[in-house]
């Protein structure tokens, strides 16, 4: 079991340098770990990396190793090889509903403004249930009238500047979760050539604003 688990370590190196830049002195596991879409599987990753490094590190005694790799172990690594070498899609690198700052119609914006500021969020889906019907943007006109309408405003009484049918294609996109980073690069550059300025990318199973949010891309996530 150790000879696989090595060999299975060194393959997912071999890989982790072809696919990304790895500076030198880094660990390979260590920059694959921080890879998008692979955050949710740090903890796999420490532990393979420490396992291998305690069998590099650490002598045997009596002859025999003092710690052999269980099944388990093996298993991480070769589905951490698959991940790596399958087709990169938009789910897998989308933030997950999770980590996404939302909001319903009937919230007050100023304490979502603040969260905003305070985070660093530029975009805030307006949900109900687990549908985008809405998005909140930092655009001078939705902040004009928030101002004009004084701090107890509500998302619903800027619904016309936020109904999400007024950003489709213009400034947000709703892609399947199996669309290929390169499509959802090409749909933005095509939406820029019409003049239009993609700011998030909604990700549904079938890319229809009618179903469930899975994640959220902003164009920096696939650069």
């Amino acid at each position: 079991m150790t000879d696989e688990f090595l060999q299975k370590y060194k393959e997912l190196e071999a890989l982790v340098h072809q696919k990304h830049t790895v500076p030198n002195g880094d660990s390979a596991l260590w920059v694959l770990g921080g890879l998008q879409e692979f955050v949710p599987f740090r903890k796999q990753i420490t532990a393979v990396r420490e396992i291998r490094n305690f069998l590099s590190h650490t002598p045997s005694y009596d002859g025999r190793p003092l710690l052999v790799p269980t099944e388990s172990a093996v298993k991480i690594l070769n589905n951490l090889i698959t991940k790596l070498t399958g087709p990169s899609t938009v789910y897998n690198i989308c933030v997950k509903p999770s980590c996404i700052l939302t909001a319903r119609m009937e919230d007050s914006i100023a304490p979502v403004i603040k969260l905003m500021t305070d985070k660093s969020f530029r975009i805030v889906p307006i949900m109900e249930g687990n549908k985008v019907v809405g998005v909140f943007e930092d655009s001078a006109s939705i902040m004009y009238q928030m101002n004009s309408e004084g701090t107890d405003t509500t998302f619903y009484d800027l619904k016309k500047y936020i109904d999400i049918a007024q950003h489709i294609n213009k400034t947000v996109l709703f892609l399947p979760k199996e669309a290929g980073i390169e499509s959802a690069k090409q749909k933005i550059i095509d939406c820029f050539s019409k003049g239009h300025r993609i700011n998030a990318i909604f990700i549904t199973e079938a890319g229809k604003r009618d179903e469930a949010m899975l994640g959220l891309l902003l164009p920096l996530h696939l650069v």
